[in-house]
């Protein structure tokens, strides 16, 4: 573990904890380049990749306010060329099947979700992280409606794309 700089923080309701990278940051930079590596291996078979470079992961709901949104799953933010490229796949294709890789150092989880549109031969790679601490709504509401949603979006404007996982449990530790 080393200490190295964490990205930032806005100024929203956790602002004042520490960023669930930490600490962690070259693990983080590991699973981005197992993410492109998977996308490599998918390439390899034909498929058409496009892998996603997460600025920010937060679970939905927030742990402190878990009944401030009904959106259950990962707000993703991510660059606006990746963003409006995801928007552009989604118009056309069916994502109706995914993998997900996990891997957990301390208390933190780190995945990739390969959400893919078998029949088109499209796949979406998506690294994400959490802290363990930061689930446990995320979790119960999770479960209790089967499915989970990976909510991508760009910084500068309030749109998003969702990804549906029918079924969150690989997500989880």
């Amino acid at each position: 573990m080393t200490d190295e700089q964490t990205p930032p923080r806005g100024r929203g309701p956790n602002a004042d904890e520490p960023h669930a990278l930490t600490g962690l940051l070259s693990f983080w930079e590991t699973v981005v380049e197992d993410a492109e590596a998977t996308a490599a291996e998918y390439e390899d078979e034909g498929w058409e990749t496009l892998v996603l470079h997460p600025g920010d992961v937060t679970v939905l709901p927030p742990a402190n306010l878990p009944e401030a949104t009904d959106r259950v799953g990962f707000d993703v933010l991510v660059p606006g060329s990746e963003f409006e490229s995801l928007s552009s796949w989604v118009e056309s294709a069916e994502f109706d099947r995914y993998d997900v890789y996990r891997a957990r150092e301390d208390d933190t989880v780190f995945a990739v979700s390969v959400v893919q549109d078998a029949a088109a031969s499209k796949a979406v790679v998506v690294p994400l992280y959490y802290g363990l601490d930061k689930v446990d709504a995320m979790v119960t509401r999770a479960r209790e409606q089967g499915e989970l949603r990976l909510y991508v979006r760009p910084v500068e404007a309030d749109r998003r794309v969702e990804l549906v996982q029918s079924n969150p449990e690989p997500l989880f530790p």
